[in-house]
């Protein structure tokens, strides 16, 4: 009972407290075992205080770069404050206890500014389970750089390296959390990659002459971040542990491909971006996902793209917006690049960007490697320029799939829509629509193959243009074309009317994703042209849908007969004029349909799409 009391005036005392505070905990973290939360405050702190209240209060960041923390320590900088330098805090937390970075009290987010005279502001060293957020970062100078600058980097090298190179073991180091940042006006020298400049980065490195150590990062998230004028990269991972027959270069056995796993890169917002946008390099299985990059290459001399992964497998970009790509020194929104595997574009949106929407790149001097198994669907690109897709001169890509995207170019513009330069490429386009209000042209590639795309507009091909035998040149009825703004919820217009030509048209694409641009289930038996997959919908269809599941697996009994009988009696009523008894039914046949004890007779995909199709059906008759 006296252990609880002091608990409980301890938690009644602090509790004030954290309200104002701002510091991502992790679900097990345990401040009153074996951890203290530090304050610094820039104006009436003090480094001979103890650091542990507001009221004693550290002061410099040579205090906190200074001091070893333990697992579950917060280190809490006072809102409003401004500190300058270098931020290096030591030590590591676990699994259960992570070191936290955050503000305390009301006001603008804490202020650290590098001013050009360090290479990183914020900088972790082979250090793990790190979370960091709600600072305002800077590394800004009039001195013109010579070097590298960051914003934020997490480094690391030969970590748990022994007495003698050991390639067989790999060191992992675990759990960095970057969210909530404001990093902005990082005006380092024109590099990218490991040694180069970026406002966020993780990386490893292989230094010279050392004993070697495989590293590398597992579980890593960046969200939540706002990056602004920053030189070169906005948002990077690397690893120099990287070479691989994939990449074809580089020698495999002394520094083999070892990826950084877990990554996580979501809700940020990167503007005005020197190079490069968001670059998940050496890395599998990445996630970069609600991300916005408005605005990139805008300094580099280089070349530059919006969102991309070099000699890294099994990237998933979805729902991203990417925008005002500068230059045609790439400047395209995506592309699939070297040495990369099983890449794959969703749900993004790209406008106005001077070098297209898509580039295919593979490196044609590598002895081996390429760009193998790339996808490409339900994207829609509003007046991206130059040309729709970029073709290096490496034909060593092999099995990209660019399918239901729409593409589309307002009056006035020279957008090439398709184009026959770069290497002997092999890209299947399938169920695309290309829209064209513009001058641009087309042109076939005798490596690609072209199948049930619909061209409408300005220079419409014919199939001697472009071999596509089951090619549509009818206007796909779209809402409103052309209508999409800033953001990526406001692309309705690029939905299809109920009479569109592109509706059920397209041809059956195997594993193509469970849903369309908007979240709709796309059909198992009928396929769109276009990014839309809404389908019309009627009891046929609905029967159809219950046999083929039968037929898959998807669906067995009891509930297939339950679900046949539910909507034949449904159809029965509605086809005798009993429109309320007929809606009744199809209510039953949902009620049948998501019964908790039905679920080990139906697949989660299947349900989905007869419950969205049926209550379709329900609307309809209800409105009749």
């Amino acid at each position: 009972m006296k252990r609880f009391l002091i608990k409980c005036l301890i938690i009644c005392f602090v509790a004030p407290l954290f309200l104002i505070e701002q510091a991502q905990p992790a679900a097990a973290n345990n401040l009153f075992v074996d951890s203290t939360t530090y304050y610094i405050d820039s104006v009436n702190g003090d480094d001979d205080n103890n650091g542990e209240s507001p009221q004693s209060a550290w002061k410099s960041l040579d205090k906190v770069n200074g001091t070893k923390f333990l697992p579950g320590d917060k280190i809490l900088f006072k809102a409003d404050g401004k500190w300058s330098g270098q931020l290096h805090p030591k030590g590591s937390g676990t699994e259960d206890q992570p070191i936290t970075i955050g503000m305390y009290g009301k006001g603008e987010k804490p202020l650290i500014q590098g001013e050009g005279i360090v290479e990183s502001t914020v900088y972790l060293y082979n250090q793990q389970y790190w979370e960091i957020g709600y600072l305002e970062i800077t590394n800004y100078s009039s001195v013109p750089a010579k070097t590298p600058r960051r914003g934020v980097h997490v480094a690391a090298e030969n970590f748990e390296a022994g007495e003698a190179n050991d390639l067989s073991k790999v060191s992992t180091l675990h759990h960095i959390y970057i969210h909530d940042l404001y990093v902005h006006d990082v005006n380092g020298e024109d590099k990218k990659d490991a040694a180069g400049s970026a406002g966020i980065q993780v990386s490893v490195t292989i230094p010279a002459g050392s004993v070697q150590r495989r590293t590398t990062f597992d579980d890593i998230l960046i969200e939540n971040n706002v990056v602004e004028r920053v030189s070169r990269s906005g948002i990077i991972t690397w690893n120099d542990w990287k070479y691989r027959e994939q990449l074809g270069y580089g020698n495999n056995e002394s520094k083999p491909w070892t990826p950084l796993t877990n990554v996580v890169i979501r809700g940020n917002k990167l503007t005005d971006i020197g190079g490069d946008g968001i670059v998940p390099h050496m890395t599998d299985e990445a996630l970069v996902e609600k991300n916005v990059v408005d605005g990139f290459n805008k300094t580099s001399a280089g070349y530059n793209v919006g969102m991309w992964t070099w000699n890294g497998d099994n990237t998933l970009y979805q729902y991203n917006e990417v925008s005002g790509g500068y230059s045609t020194r790439d400047g395209n929104a995506f592309d699939f690049d070297h040495g990369s595997r099983g890449i794959i574009y969703q749900y993004n949106y790209s406008h106005d960007n001077d070098g297209g929407t898509l580039l295919v790149c593979a490196d044609g001097s590598a002895k081996t490697g390429g760009v193998y198994d790339g996808v490409f669907r339900y994207n829609i690109s509003q007046n991206d320029k130059y040309q729709t897709f970029t073709i290096c001169g490496g034909s060593n890509v092999h099995n990209v799939q660019i399918y239901n995207n729409v593409f589309y170019v307002a009056q006035g513009m020279k957008t090439n829509m398709l184009v026959s330069q770069g290497g002997a490429t092999e890209v299947t386009l399938r169920n695309n629509i290309f829209y064209n209000l513009g001058s641009g042209r087309y042109t076939k590639k005798p490596s690609w193959t072209y199948d049930h795309n619909l061209f409408f507009g300005n220079n419409v091909p014919t199939i001697s243009v472009i071999p596509d035998q089951n090619m549509m040149t009818s206007d796909p009825l779209f809402v409103n074309p052309g209508s999409g703004d800033n953001g990526i919820s406001t692309l309705d217009g690029y939905k299809l009317q109920a009479d569109s030509p592109a509706i059920g048209s397209g041809t059956l694409i195997n594993n193509s994703g469970s849903q369309d641009f908007w979240g709709i289930p796309l059909s198992p038996i009928s396929q769109n042209r276009g990014a839309y997959g809404g389908q019309a919908v009627s009891v046929t269809v609905i029967r159809d849908l219950l046999d083929y599941y039968l037929e898959t697996g998807d669906m067995e009994n009891p509930l297939y007969n339950q679900l046949r009988n539910k909507l034949g009696q449904a159809d029965q009523f509605k086809n005798n004029g009993q429109e309320e008894q007929a809606v009744k039914h199809l209510k039953d046949f949902i009620a049948h349909l998501n019964n908790n004890a039905m679920d080990k007779f139906v697949s989660e995909q299947s349900k989905r799409l007869l419950n969205h199709d049926t209550q379709i059906l329900i609307n309809d008759w209800s409105e009749e």
